[in-house]
């Protein structure tokens, strides 16, 4: 492929050696100006197959202007003669080259693809393109030196069923793990509860294992086989906005036109200025009970994620009390059973005990 090349240069030695330059040159601004700048643009315009392609093509320029460059001079009269060997070590690195080139291009619009749509670093997907590459790029080099691969695909299928047979858990898991994505059950970022009682949001999923983060920032790993077999709830999906009822009470005499018209208005105030609120919503009031202590309704907020409604509901509570408390509203009566108390001597008025 390079025979003609020699066609570009004359035998003058120092135009030689400036087009050689000029080649190692070009191919040093493509691979270390261009190329970032092209990845930005496409970054910024989320263009997918471009950000893969540069980020792929990371050393390719350097590499290739460097072979071209190596080529040129060593058609020059002047120049020595390479070896067979050498040409030979060039044509196989130029073959693993294009053949790497292939292997992180799939890897990389994968990734891109996954972090572009907000999903994150899934290492099943990751590692198994990597070692599929990593096979691609090992056949290649095989091939490429003359190793026949037939005797070792023969040795590998026959040993096979015994590997299944000894790896029989951990590749239950893995199929599992490749369920759960091409399902899309779960995904990076999902907060989840399982039937088992663990909660918390997934982190990753690996080979064999899912990992949760729970709010107390433990790391909690399960199986993937169990995450196919157990009911789940998915706080994520199919939106990640969830509502947040807010359970609180009044005396029984309490105006409830007064009350109701109150406890908006303290929800608006608490989905306006509370951070991970949706204050778009519109509140809710419902009165859902009436007993001797009082009367009991419950406030309908909404929160933007499921972690969202642990401080809307506390920003909730906290205000209302303070609003009900000046606006002279009465809260639920409390009674108190007492059981086999003894009433001291020096008690003017002597408790009433309920047996």
């Amino acid at each position: 492929m390079f025979e003609n090349l020699e066609l570009f240069i004359t035998v003058n030695g120092a135009e030689a050696i400036l087009i050689v330059g000029l080649i190692l040159v070009t191919g040093l601004v493509l691979d270390w100006v261009a190329r970032p700048l092209l990845r930005r643009w496409a970054d910024a315009r989320e263009a997918i197959v471009v950000e893969a392609i540069t980020i792929a093509s990371s050393g390719q320029f350097t590499f290739w202007t460097l072979i071209i460059a190596l080529r040129l001079w060593a058609d020059q009269p002047t120049a020595p003669t390479l070896s067979a060997t050498t040409l030979r070590v060039l044509d196989i690195a130029m073959v693993l080259a294009v053949t790497i080139f292939l292997v992180r291009l799939i890897t990389n619009l994968v990734d891109t693809f996954l972090r572009h749509r907000h999903i994150g670093n899934i290492s099943l997907i990751n590692n198994l393109l990597r070692g599929l590459g990593a096979l691609a790029v090992g056949g290649t080099l095989l091939v490429s030196l003359g190793v026949p691969l037939g005797p070792l695909l023969t040795v590998i299928a026959g040993s096979s069923l015994g590997i299944t047979f000894a790896l029989r858990e951990p590749l239950s898991n893995f199929f599992a793990g490749v369920q759960i994505l091409a399902f899309n059950r779960v995904r990076p970022g999902d907060y989840i509860r399982l039937a088992s009682g663990e909660e918390g949001i997934v982190t990753d999923i690996r080979w064999s294992d899912t990992y949760l983060r729970q709010l107390a920032n433990n790391v909690v790993i399960i199986p993937n086989a169990q995450m196919i077999t157990q009911t789940m709830i998915n706080f994520s999906r199919p939106e990640p906005e969830l509502n947040v009822l807010v359970d609180f009470a009044v005396g029984a005499d309490a105006d409830l036109e007064q009350t109701e018209a109150l406890v908006l208005n303290v929800a608006r105030e608490v989905l306006t200025a509370t951070p991970g609120a949706v204050s778009a919503f519109e509140p809710l009031v419902r009165f859902n009970a009436v007993d001797a202590t009082g009367i009991r309704f419950t406030v309908v907020l909404r929160a933007q994620s499921y972690t969202d409604q642990f401080l809307l509901r506390h920003e909730m509570i906290k205000h209302l009390r303070q609003q009900l408390q000046a606006e002279g509203i009465a809260p639920p009566t409390q009674i108190v059973r007492l059981q086999n108390q003894v009433v001291p001597a020096h008690a003017t008025h002597p408790a009433e005990t309920n047996q």
